[in-house]
Order: structure tokens, then sequence, then C-alpha cells
């Protein structure tokens, strides 16, 4: 299946007089109902079907795609792949995300190894990223801590327990003085002997 019968659209014969220095169909574009225009679409399309179908919230991912003009290569197009929300886990997960999105991609596109070049990644975290300042050098020289899965749940309920925490504190301390006072300290009852 081609990319324009994807999208449904037709094909445009262009008749643009070549010279030296440029291909018969022009300089590389991504204007609407060009190739690289439905590949843009068909890679933001397949992106944010990755998102879904891998839970990644909408809105922590977004892609550019950057034109390029190679001379061993000739016109192509790198992927970037923008992560909009900081997290630990995407940063975690991210080889194996940027691996099932060019399988996907490979598979709607088998010429897609043509003409796309290469993937990188962009952060645009913003205020959300809680690392803005490099560690101290002996970090890099520590071996790295191992992760599994059950340190994964114990940081998982921690930030739960915080977030409930924060919000128990906050409705007490909405509800007043006289909330808090409500009610008597529990005390264990004695054990009776038999």
């Amino acid at each position: 299946m081609k990319i324009r019968q994807l999208f449904g659209l037709k094909s445009h014969k262009k008749t643009v007089s070549a010279t030296p220095s440029q291909s018969p169909e022009g300089p590389p574009t991504i204007e609407d109902g060009s190739p690289n225009s439905l590949r843009r679409r068909l890679v933001q399309v397949l992106l944010n079907d990755a998102t879904r179908r891998h839970g990644i919230p909408a809105g922590w991912l977004d892609c550019q795609m950057l034109l390029v003009s190679s001379r061993s290569r000739g016109e192509g197009m790198y992927l970037r792949i923008i992560m909009k929300h900081w997290d630990i886990r995407m940063l975690t997960y991210a080889v194996a995300f940027e691996k099932s999105l060019m399988h996907d991609i490979m598979r709607f596109e088998p010429h897609a190894k043509d003409w796309l070049y290469g993937v990188s990644w962009q952060f645009e975290t913003g205020k959300s990223c809680p690392y803005p300042e490099l560690p101290d050098p002996a970090l890099w020289s520590a071996p790295p801590r191992k992760f599994s899965a059950e340190d994964d749940l114990k940081q998982d309920l921690e930030r739960m327990f915080a977030v409930r925490d924060a919000d128990m504190l906050l409705r007490s301390e909405a509800a007043g003085p006289h909330a808090k006072g409500a009610y008597a300290a529990t005390e264990p009852l004695p054990l009776r002997k038999r």
C-alpha cells in the first residue's frame, strides 16, 4: 500500500523543469501533497498510535521531520522525537519506544530505509525535570544502581502516598483547628489473661 493511498490522496504530477543543481521534482519540501508531507503525516500518526498503544499519556511526546540532503545518500528526512514531559520511565524505555516506532514505520512504508536517515531526541520538558543541574562528578565513576520492578513499584507507592498525605494535610488545614481535635487519640487495648 502506498502512502498516498493510506491517506486517501490522489497522485499529483509536477511539471518542473530540471536544472543541474536540483532534481526533476524540485528542491525538497514538506508542502501539502508532496511525498515528504505524506511521510511526515504517516510518522505523526504512527507516533500517536504508538504512544496510545504503549499507555504513554497524550502530550508527552511529539515529533518533527527534518529535511536533509546528503551527497552520499541524496535527499531524505530525520525524525526528531520531542519529549515534552519529564518522566524517568520515559527515559528508561526510550530506546524500546524508538525501536517499536521504527518497526511500525517499516511495516507501513517498507522503503523508509531509503528516506529516513535517523532518529534523534529533543527535550522540551520545561520545569517538569527535577534535575536542572549536573551532579557531582563522582556519580559517573560509581557503578550504576540496578533497578528492578520492585523498585519501580516502591517509587510509585511512595509518590502516591506523598500525594495522598499532601492532600490530607491541605484538607485538615482547610477544615480548621477544631477538625484536628475532634477525635480522641487511639490507644492499644491491654491483652486479656486467660
